[in-house]
C-alpha cells in the first residue's frame, strides 16, 4: 500500500523528470534503481526490507507513464492504437508472464536447495516433498506440494521453510537482472539518437496526417 502510494506521487512529477533527462534517460536511470532495489529485496533483513521495497518502488514509478509518452512521441501516426498495443504488452508482460516466470523461477530454486540440502544432510527431503507437477509458460516442472510439508513433522516444516525463505531471495536476484537488460536496451536508444542528432519527438506534418 505505501509503495502505491509512493508511486501516485513521484508520478504527479513525471514531466519535470521527463524535461530533465529526456523519456529514455528517466526510462535508464528508473531501470538502474529497479535492479538495485530487486537486488536489495534479495539480501534485506527486518526494516531494511521496506526500505529495499520503497527503492524498488521508486524505480519501477515511471516506466508506465514514460514508455507510453515514448511511443505516443516517436510514432504518433499509431495513435492510439499504438498506445493501447504497448500498454497491452506491458500488462502481459509483468501481469501474465512476468509472475509466471518468476513463480517458475523460485520452484526451480527451491528444488535446487533442497536438493543440496539433501547431498550436504543425507536426507530425502526434494524426493518426498517436491513432487507437485505444474504446467507454465515454460513447459512442466515440479515444484514444492504444500499439503505434504503441512502435514509433516515440526522439524521438517522449519527445515523446509528455511530453505524456501532463502530461495526466494535467490529467485530475486535472479529477477533483478531483468532490469539491467532493459537499462542496456535503454543507453542503446540513447546512443542511437545521439548518433541522429539528439531526441526529439516526431512531428507530423498537414500531409502525413492527411496521408
Amino acid at each position: 500500500m505505501s509503495t502505491s502510494a509512493l508511486i501516485l506521487v513521484l508520478r504527479l512529477f513525471a514531466g519535470r523528470l521527463v524535461h530533465r533527462f529526456s523519456p529514455l534517460g528517466l526510462l535508464a536511470l528508473c531501470s538502474a534503481i529497479a535492479a538495485v532495489g530487486l537486488y536489495s529485496l534479495s539480501v534485506a533483513t527486518g526494516a531494511a526490507v521496506l526500505l529495499a521495497a520503497t527503492l524498488y518502488g521508486v524505480g519501477k514509478s515511471f516506466f508506465w507513464p514514460t514508455s507510453i509518452g515514448f511511443v505516443a512521441e516517436q510514432f504518433p501516426r499509431g495513435g492510439a492504437v499504438t498506445m493501447n498495443v504497448i500498454a497491452g504488452v506491458g500488462m502481459l508482460a509483468v501481469g501474465i508472464v512476468g509472475s509466471v516466470l518468476l513463480g517458475s523461477i523460485q520452484d526451480r530454486t527451491i528444488g535446487a536447495a533442497l536438493a543440496a540440502h539433501d547431498a550436504q544432510h543425507s536426507t530425502q527431503l526434494r524426493r518426498a516433498y517436491f513432487t507437485n507437477e505444474k504446467t507454465g509458460v515454460f513447459g512442466r516442472y515440479l515444484a514444492l506440494d504444500d499439503a505434504k510439508v503441512a502435514a509433516s513433522d515440526e522439524q521438517t516444516r522449519t527445515v523446509i521453510g528455511a530453505v524456501v525463505s532463502e530461495s526466494k531471495k535467490t529467485a530475486l536476484k535472479s529477477v533483478a537482472s531483468l532490469p539491467l537488460v532493459m537499462l542496456v536496451a535503454y543507453l542503446l536508444l540513447m546512443l542511437y539518437f545521439r548518433r541522429i542528432g539528439g531526441y526529439r519527438a516526431v512531428a507530423l506534418s498537414a500531409s502525413t496526417q492527411g496521408s
